[in-house]
């Protein structure tokens, strides 16, 4: 027990690893939308710092009440301030959503202008496709203007832990994005490398296709000559 409070004895390395995999830990649960457990982890880091490592944070507290309201009342304005934008970001993204799917459903059914009709229709092919999911999906398509009650669970775990909401923006949107960007980039490259290693499965794969092709015609022929022999 001694040798293990040794490793993380605050201040050492074991420590500042610990601090991190907890930060981790916050982020992941944070972006997976779970505040309550964000919630356990966070006041066990604080306890813990307190009481198993000796670092007076609510002495801390105590002492500096000027310094405190400072900042807490700088973390809550941040913390509005992030929701607001992460508000707008769940906004378009929801969009962005609805019209990469009514773009796909246009281009499907060779609509080049949407009419009363075919926006019916449109809808319709939503609700097929919302059909087996509910609202809290990240898939799920909206086709109504969200109403803030039903997200006041999201904003609050947004703006309560800010900082971990940052870092999970940074790397599931901004850094996840880039390399999507990369890779779009480079899909003739994947491409052709995916031609080169199915080279002789394709060659099979038209030289049946020209069987077929040959076997229609012939057939096709073949009932021509039948019934003008018939007749």
């Amino acid at each position: 027990m001694n040798t293990l409070l040794g490793i993380f004895a605050l201040g050492t390395l074991g420590f500042w690893l610990l601090i991190l995999l907890d930060f981790i830990l916050i982020t992941a649960l944070v972006e997976n939308e779970s505040g309550g457990w964000a919630t356990f982890t966070a006041i066990c880091t604080i306890l813990g710092l307190n009481y198993v490592w000796k670092f007076p944070v609510f002495e801390a507290l105590r002492q500096n009440p000027g310094h405190a309201a400072i900042l807490v009342g700088s973390y809550f304005a941040l913390g509005i301030g992030w929701s607001i934008f992460k508000w707008y970001l769940f906004l378009h993204k929801q969009t962005r959503r609805y019209e990469d799917f009514k773009a796909q459903f246009m281009l499907e059914y060779k609509i080049t202008t949407l009419t009363p009709e075919s926006a019916a229709k449109l809808m319709e092919a939503v609700a097929k496709m919302n059909q087996y999911k509910s609202k809290g999906d990240r898939d799920y398509i909206l086709t109504q203007t969200p109403l803030f009650r039903n997200h006041a669970g999201d904003l609050t775990r947004w703006a309560t832990y800010w900082p971990f909401s940052m870092i999970g923006f940074a790397l599931n949107d901004i850094v996840r994005k880039a390399w999507r960007h990369i890779i779009e980039m480079l899909q003739t490259t994947y491409q052709r490398i995916a031609n080169h290693v199915f080279r002789n499965i394709n060659a099979d794969q038209a030289m049946a296709e020209e069987y077929k092709a040959q076997a229609a015609a012939a057939s096709a022929g073949s009932t021509t000559r039948k019934t003008r022999y018939d007749q």
